[in-house]
């Protein structure tokens, strides 16, 4: 059995962050290991607070689990401050694995948890990154200024793409579904049936299965479709545990 290492948020109501990325794994099935980088005050209502683990404790735990088990992929999750940013890199940046970034700054359910130095630091470190536009557009050197929003996402795919020399992936939560990829330059799309809904988690499980995907040896087009097929099949089964938002089910 293969192995990620989950490098991410605790969402106390259990249906983002370290959660959904265990569950994900598990269903592709990977083994998975965790890394917590932020304790959140959250429920399915709303995101009250993040507050960073410190960086010494996150550097040994990544450290102390790389000693001991074979990675074979990464996700990294929500990152609350350039210390702990900086302190992944220095961990990762020995590992020759697919890793795959999903910065998580805004919060579905509502509030700015993520740091966007922080960010910054680690795009330039990892294989893939999956934001949604707005996310997109605070990596961005300059505005991209466009009406079309399929049109202003391929742009600023190019842009983060050439900047950071890593792929992108910007997820289509605001495309219709569409998720617009640039790979080594390339820009392609690829499309998916989409759910206008408020699904709690959706960019975690997203991120997670991609990231499964590229460690069992898929091409990233290919690893992308799955995984939009992956998060497509768990909305479906999506359950309300709470009083607000429906929670993704993997």
């Amino acid at each position: 059995m293969k192995t990620i290492l989950t490098i991410s948020g605790l969402d106390p109501s259990g249906g983002a962050g370290v959660h959904a990325d265990i569950k994900t794994a598990r269903a592709i099935g990977l083994y998975p290991a965790s890394v917590i980088t932020s304790l959140t005050v959250q429920n399915t209502c709303s995101v009250t607070s993040a507050h960073s683990v410190d960086a010494e404790i996150i550097k040994q735990q990544i450290r102390a689990v790389v000693e001991d088990i074979g990675i074979n992929c990464i996700k990294i999750g929500l990152i609350s401050s350039v210390d702990v940013a900086d302190a992944i890199v220095k961990e990762i940046s020995r590992l020759d694995v697919p890793t795959v970034l999903d910065p998580v700054i805004f919060a579905g359910a509502g509030g700015e948890i993520g740091d966007v130095e922080a960010y910054k630091k680690l795009l330039k470190q990892v294989s893939v990154t999956t934001p949604n536009l707005v996310e997109a557009r605070s990596f961005a050197s300059t505005k991209i200024k466009s009406a079309d929003r399929l049109r202003e996402a391929e742009e600023l795919a190019i842009s983060l793409n050439k900047k950071y020399d890593c792929d992108v992936v910007i997820t289509g939560g605001e495309l219709s579904g569409k998720d617009v990829v640039c790979e080594r330059g390339k820009i392609y799309t690829v499309s998916a049936e989409f759910s206008p809904v408020n699904i709690h988690g959706t960019g975690c499980v997203y991120s997670t299965a991609l990231a499964c995907y590229l460690g069992l040896g898929n091409a990233l087009e290919d690893a992308v479709r799955k995984a939009r097929i992956f998060v497509l099949e768990s909305v479906k089964k999506a359950l309300r545990p709470g009083k607000c938002f429906p929670v993704i089910n993997p």
